[in-house]
């Protein structure tokens, strides 16, 4: 287990972060500047917080009330940064050894090597690799020491499409091989999805949520978080009624059924629907009783040859937080193609109300 309860204060903005990541992959996410890389630089030793602590497996590498600090050599933490930190001198081999007491080096790199698939190049210089190549050269580094803590900054982000898909899977693997608790940073959400066994969501400085991917995902804590993990459709509302089965809101000339939540008729709230849980109702078929159906007309639609995203205007207007659109939806573009949206623009539509993540307007209390 990897205890972090640090503040480090900057010029403009202070980093508040408070995390515990168990023998998994925790992602830190967020914009760039939100003080990711600077926490796992904290871990490492290489930056000093103002006050707090980090303890790794019982171990305490920081302590400011104890005026612990333990130098980067002595906390066994692997680190690969984001430009990898290769020394372009060296060979491969010499790489992955620097720092190894030399009675233990050849037989521990050669092992890492074959590990990472890498046994082939061990002569050869950072130079004379390819991009994919000098990260998994500088993740045997990190692991090659054995560290108690694998700290990844990045790590993919220079790295082509599918040589990236590839290597998430890769460091998903080391990271079940050796069962380390990992901080992976990426400003990525789909790349933070896949890996992520919890996401810790950064925004200047401070931790907002911290979860599972799918509670973080779908049920954010705020309209901070909501927009950060790409919940494009946040409507403006006020709970009307409050049952057993879940909650009445009324949003512009619309009413939605949601699921239950602990708050009471008058409370003013936001509705927030992921783009991809919005349903097209084929024609010809009746309705039903579909909850929260609405009728209106696709506007607008953007597409990366994969999946694609329309904008959807409604009869009834809705009042959306971000104007572009009554509703964002998205959906495969095979899904596109079968339903012929291309051609037919006026549907209706509906959002099961399990679909529905029902958060305040009221804003947060600051963390302390």
């Amino acid at each position: 287990m990897l205890e972090i309860d640090v503040t480090l204060r900057l010029a403009d903005f202070a980093i508040q972060a408070r995390i515990q990541a168990g023998q998994g992959i925790t992602v830190l996410f967020g914009p760039s500047g939100a003080g990711k890389s600077l926490t796992l630089q904290c871990v490492a030793g290489l930056a000093r917080p103002d006050r707090g602590r980090i303890v790794s497996g019982g171990r305490v590498l920081f302590d400011s009330d104890a005026g612990v600090d333990l130098p980067p050599q002595q906390r066994r933490v692997g680190y690969v940064p984001q430009d990898y930190g290769l020394f372009p001198h060296l060979t491969v081999a010499e790489n992955v050894a620097f720092g190894l007491p030399r009675r233990q080096a050849r037989g521990a790199v050669e092992e890492m090597l074959a590990l990472m698939e890498l046994s082939a190049l061990g002569a050869r210089r950072p130079g004379e690799l390819s991009g994919g190549q000098q990260q998994r050269v500088a993740l045997a580094r990190a692991l090659v020491r054995r560290p108690e803590v694998l700290l990844l900054d990045e790590p993919l982000a220079a790295l082509d499409a599918p040589v990236r898909a590839e290597l998430r899977q890769q460091v998903r693997d080391l990271q079940r091989r050796f069962a380390l608790p990992t901080l992976f940073v990426t400003h990525d959400l789909s790349e933070a999805s896949f890996i992520a066994d919890q996401i810790a969501v950064f925004d200047r400085g401070r931790v907002l949520q911290v979860g599972p991917p799918h509670q973080v995902l779908m049920r954010p804590a705020d309209l901070q978080v909501a927009r950060a993990v790409g919940v494009k459709n946040v409507l403006a509302g006020r709970v009307v009624e409050r049952g057993d089965e879940g909650l009445a809101v009324q949003v512009g000339d619309a009413v939605f059924q949601t699921p239950p939540y602990p708050f009471e008729a008058g409370t003013a709230v936001y509705l927030c629907i992921r783009p991809e849980r919005v349903l097209f109702q084929r024609k010809g078929r009746p309705a039903g009783t579909r909850a929260n159906r609405l009728r209106g007309r696709i506007v607008g639609e953007m597409s990366d040859g994969l999946n694609c995203t329309l904008y959807f205007r409604t009869q009834t207007a809705l009042r959306p937080v971000d104007d572009e659109a009554d509703l964002q939806i998205a959906l495969p573009v095979y899904v596109y193609e079968r339903l012929e949206l291309a051609r037919v623009r006026e549907w209706h539509v509906s959002i099961p109300p399990q679909a529905i993540h029902v958060i305040s307007r009221l804003p947060r209390p600051p963390a302390t």
